[in-house]
């Protein structure tokens, strides 16, 4: 492949020091951004390895070379990030999502500090950032424990208005009221620095000062305010979830991974995991390294936050590693280390990640079938051997019933064809109110009319949500007939149990296999599905008048009614002579109003 003279002269004029640099093409427009420690020997590199397809389709656009000198590869390493995100060359790999999640700050800057949820990219040095956070509505009810621990002012301004009364908020004690005096700069600073404690995940910490509070509270005898702490306490342990017995240490580590265009990252603060991030990188993914993409996901997610973490693990070593650890140790203000653990406890942690971003990539796929066609297919091909099946199934349906003590009773039964959803095999049911408390026979009912519906093709695995009770109710309705045709199996949720055909097959799947992933998946479409279907009935339930249950009385009429009266009860109480008042209400018709409430008040 040729290489344009223009292009070799320019990097012909390359300095041996650090710094940043741009390929350009013909027309002026970036085509990729770098750094180097030393530039001259990184672009002559760039000559060099033409193996690559992306460094060819480089070369082969590019004209000229420059470049802009910085004093420390860290430096160079920082202004790379920026320029990607402000340019966005199109051969730079990127991650799409950098701005997506919200962030917590305090605002240091400010005599009462506050903390706020943000979601601007970049933020003050003197604001601690922490995040990002995927689960806004999880964010939010840490902010109020946060809150109800260690009290902040949450009045928005940077500096609180003097005033002689306090807001509501100050008056119910959740505020400090800092405007009135009601606490000093000192206890003010000190309720700060409870919170960034708690937040740089020192949760032990806080569990301990919590019990200790509430046992003091108590020996005082102000029994109010211990439940208050104990309730507290109970959110405590709603955080994140405990990490493996092995590595519940006090230190703060990071498990990063990457996978086709997909990058996750897991925290762990005091033992305990506390959020998982997952994060996509744009197009060009696939002409890039695996250890560029992790590069690129490290710079892109600690760039925008200030939690970051003494450990971060990895399951390869990122590209310029050592300017990253020297970068990441600096905004830390202390050490930072990147490991690759093979054995051990970090290890565990590593798999962990990584399963979890398997898992997540091949729900994806189904979304997407372009995806993982190939896994949807294998998955199949798994099932039939499990279900001892002819062939991998292309029909599958799954069932499930909703109901709220015995009212809006439905069923739904989802369609999936060669793996993906089939929107258009979807069916609900409408279940009469003398089994709505029965979910079996709901579910017995639900298949029967289905079945009852089908003409030439029938599914190949018959999926029910629920145990042994709901299998044998779906066989019974059946009929052996279609159990001989169809594979019927039921799955439980607590213990993921398959149980497969009339002889009720147990069939225990480990938990992070792609089958049980692939069944499960089908089902919580089918628990949505339902539960869709039964918040329709009941909003449409819940507008139900009294009134509907009159024969011969339209909706003109009870608006007409209820417009007139108000109520159901006035009406109830209403003479005829009254009800005749209404327009197009004659005699007859309101003796059969006034009779029908009379029969209500005698069967009560």
């Amino acid at each position: 492949m040729a290489v344009s003279r223009s292009l070799k002269e320019s990097i012909a004029r390359a300095p041996s020091l650090p710094g940043v640099y741009s390929f350009l093409n013909k027309d002026g427009t970036v085509l990729y951004i770098g750094k180097a420690k030393n530039l001259i020997n990184r672009l002559r590199g760039h000559l060099s390895n033409t193996g690559d397809a992306r460094h060819e389709l480089l070369l082969d656009k590019s004209v000229s070379v420059e470049w802009t000198i910085t004093r420390t590869e860290v430096e160079a390493l920082v202004l790379e990030a920026e320029l990607i995100r402000i340019r966005k060359p199109p051969l730079n790999v990127r991650l799409r999502t950098s701005g997506r999640y919200p962030y917590l700050e305090i605002t240091l800057d400010e005599t009462y500090p506050r903390l706020q949820i943000s979601r601007e990219r970049s933020n003050p040095k003197e604001r601690p950032r922490f995040g990002p956070y995927p689960d806004s509505r999880n964010l939010r009810k840490l902010v109020e424990f946060l809150l109800d621990i260690s009290p902040l002012r949450r009045c928005s301004g940077k500096e609180p208005q003097s005033k002689s009364r306090s807001c509501l908020l100050g008056q119910m004690g959740r505020c400090p009221a800092p405007c009135t005096g009601g606490i000093s700069s000192g206890e003010y600073g000190a309720n700060v620095q409870e919170i960034l404690r708690i937040l740089r995940g020192d949760w032990e910490w806080a569990r301990k000062r919590l019990e200790q509070m509430m046992l003091n509270a108590s020996q005082s005898t102000d029994y109010e305010e211990a439940g208050r702490l104990r309730d507290l306490l109970s959110r405590l342990g709603s955080f994140g979830w405990p990490a493996p017995a092995g590595i519940r240490d006090r230190i703060n580590r990071d498990i990063a991974a990457v996978k086709e265009n997909w990058g996750i990252i897991m925290r762990v603060r005091g033992g305990r995991f506390t959020c998982i991030v997952r994060m996509p990188f744009d197009g060009r993914w696939k002409l890039a390294p695996l250890s560029e993409r992790l590069s690129v996901l490290l710079k892109s997610y600690y760039s925008q936050t200030g939690d970051i973490p003494r450990e971060i693990i990895v399951h390869e070593k990122p590209d310029d590693d050592s300017s990253l650890v020297e970068w990441l140790s600096s905004r830390r203000i202390g050490p930072v280390r990147i490991t690759v653990p093979k054995r051990g406890g970090n290890h565990e942690l590593l798999e962990l990640a990584q399963i979890n971003l398997d898992q997540f990539l091949f729900r994806l796929s189904w979304k997407y079938p372009s995806a993982g066609k190939e896994k949807v297919e294998a998955t199949l091909e798994g099932l039939a051997d499990i279900f001892k099946l002819e062939g991998p199934p292309g029909w599958i349906v799954c069932i499930d019933a909703s109901t709220i003590q015995g009212s809006w009773p439905v069923a739904a039964i989802v369609s999936f064809r060669d793996g993906y959803p089939d929107k258009s095999g979807y069916r609900r049911f409408s279940m009469p109110e003398e089994i709505s408390r029965n979910d079996p026979a709901m579910i017995a009912s639900a298949v029967k009319r289905y079945l009852a519906a089908l003409e030439d093709e029938y599914p190949d695995v018959f999926l029910i949500d629920g145990g042994i009770t709901q299998l044998r109710a779906a066989l019974t309705a059946a009929g052996m007939l279609w159990a001989e045709r169809i594979c019927f199996v039921s799955i439980a949720k607590k213990e993921e149990l398959l149980l497969c055909g009339t002889s009720e097959r147990e069939i225990r799947l480990p938990m992070d296999s792609t089958p049980l992933t692939f069944l499960r998946s089908i089902r919580d479409e089918a628990h949505r599905f339902v539960l869709h279907y039964h918040q329709q009935k009941r909003s449409r339930g819940s507008l139900r008048s009294v009134l509907d249950d009159i024969p011969g009385i339209g909706s003109a009429t009870r608006i007409r009614l209820l417009t007139h009266f108000g109520s159901a009860d006035r009406i109830a109480v209403a003479t005829i002579e009254e009800i005749m008042e209404i327009p197009g209400i004659g005699r007859s018709r309101a003796i059969q109003i006034n009779d029908y409430f009379g029969r209500q008040k005698k069967s009560r």
